[in-house]
């Protein structure tokens, strides 16, 4: 019993999974979503039809009865039961039987071939009767009738009966039922099957985009989904696609170079390093402090350096994470950087501050502040300049040398990673071609712009804006 149970429950658990996969491809989905939705309406239309046929006949057998029995009742008043006219008791679609009662409920006059019971008994006159489902014997026969009390001439109280056959109702009734029936299945079948075939065909390009973008691979993405001509969804999601992968290609690609350029800048100190090491570790002697200070300890920072770059540009390309709100007194950072460089001598350094508040981080801000000048010390000829402006709502900071300057066809990937303009401004050697780039990032998660021009001695002019805070009380 054990065994027949899990047996069963196992196929019911079997057949259940079959359906459930059979109707998991969307096209199966809006076709049964449909084919349900249309079976639904046809049901409910064919309902409320046979309904209203049915008292639409209803109706219109009740006006034909009314009609017929008002007019017998009008030649009852001037005549008696034998005198009414005969073509009063003529039959037609709408009645079928016409007949006058005595007072005590006999049949006097009829429309029949031979007299049989009334459909009801004696009325006052006066009175009006719709009866539902009336018999006259010996007619098994239902009616939907009027029964309407009337005094004739001679004074006789007298029934009028005029009634409607319900069997030609009701047949009429089934006819449309049944007709119902027979065709709202092909409609729902028809409707099945060019629902199917059509969201198929609309599909079609969703399944030509799936197979393209399972083709392409991490290798390859330079290919692209094809694009359909539909002015729809559809193909405002091949170029949506389309795009992502352009991205995707961009990424990948400036990665590679990431790598690339990464392992060629640590390539070089490593060498360095390495080959002193392994001269000292063949020839068995040691390092003078001389070569240390000289070449190890340069190349080391040359190293840590670049290190600590890569790992900022890194965090960066992880996602910008919100910056700190603090305020920070820029002013103050300018003018720091001003007095390191004069103290360190050996420059010509021009430059004013503003009071400027802005919202950020103070030491990604320093660092900013000092990347720019250590680019301009390393190609300027004699004088550097550090500025601030300010407006309402933004404050900027200049650093301007007097050295070649930047081509215009360079400048907009001059903050680009790993990028040294040659020959101009790569004399002096020395950069790993990573602080721009650093300068960019942190400006852009301070949600600033950063930009590079000719100065007006004829060099280069770095720039950085930023947004003032929003209560900047030394500015009042």
């Amino acid at each position: 019993m054990l065994s027949g149970g899990l047996t069963a429950r196992g196929a019911g658990s079997t057949l259940c999974g079959r359906l459930s996969r059979g109707t998991r491809p969307v096209r199966t989905r809006l076709t049964l979503i449909a084919t349900a939705l249309v079976t639904c309406a046809l049901l409910v239309a064919g309902t409320v039809l046979v309904l209203v046929l049915h008292s639409v006949l209803l109706r219109t057998a009740d006006g034909a009865n009314s009609a017929r029995a008002n007019e017998v009742a009008a030649a009852l008043a001037d005549s008696s039961p034998a005198g009414v006219d005969e073509a009063l008791f003529n039959t037609d679609q709408n009645v079928d039987l016409v007949q006058i009662l005595n007072g005590n409920g006999q049949v006097v006059r009829t429309s029949r071939s031979r007299a049989g019971a009334g459909l009801g008994g004696p009325l006052p006159p006066g009175t009006h009767v719709v009866v539902d489902g009336a018999q006259a014997a010996p007619s098994d026969a239902e009616y939907r009738a009027r029964r309407v009390g009337v005094r004739d001439v001679g004074g006789n109280d007298v029934v009028v009966e005029v009634g409607t056959a319900e069997e030609g109702i009701n047949h009429l009734v089934l006819v449309v039922a049944a007709l119902c029936a027979a065709v709202f299945p092909m409609i729902v079948l028809a409707m099945a099957v060019l629902t199917y075939v059509f969201v198929g065909r609309a599909l079609a390009p969703v399944e030509r985009i799936r197979r393209r973008v399972a083709e392409i691979s991490d290798a390859d993405l330079a290919e692209r989904v094809p694009v359909p001509a539909t002015d729809d969804e559809l193909e405002t999601l091949a170029h949506t696609m389309n795009a992502m992968l352009a991205r995707l290609e961009a990424a990948q690609s400036a990665q590679r170079r990431f790598v690339g350029d990464a392992s060629h800048e640590l390539n070089s100190p490593l060498t360095s390093i390495y080959g002193l090491l392994d001269l000292a570790r063949q020839t068995d002697t040691a390092i003078d402090m001389d070569t240390v200070r000289t070449l190890l300890l340069p190349e080391a920072e040359r190293m840590r350096r670049l290190v600590a770059d890569l790992s900022v540009l890194a965090r960066a390309d992880e996602g910008r994470p919100p910056r700190p709100h603090a305020a920070v007194a820029l002013d103050d950072l300018v003018a720091a950087e001003i007095q390191r460089l004069r103290a360190a001598g050996g420059v010509v350094v021009e430059g004013g501050t503003v009071p400027a508040t802005v919202q950020g981080d103070p030491g990604q801000l320093s660092r900013v502040i000092r990347n720019l000048t250590d680019n301009a010390a390393r190609y300027l000829d004699e004088c550097l300049s550090v500025t601030m402006s300010v407006t309402d709502t933004r404050v900027t900071v200049s650093v301007t040398d007097d050295g070649p300057g930047i081509p215009e066809a360079d400048r907009e990937r001059v903050f680009d990673r790993f990028v040294r303009l040659d020959p101009a401004r790569a004399r002096s050697g020395g950069g790993s071609g990573l602080g721009l780039a650093i300068v960019a990032e942190i400006v852009a998660a301070h949600n600033g712009t950063v930009g590079v021009e000719s100065g007006s001695g004829g060099g280069a002019r770095f720039w950085f804006t930023l947004p003032l805070a929003r209560s900047d009380s030394r500015r009042l």
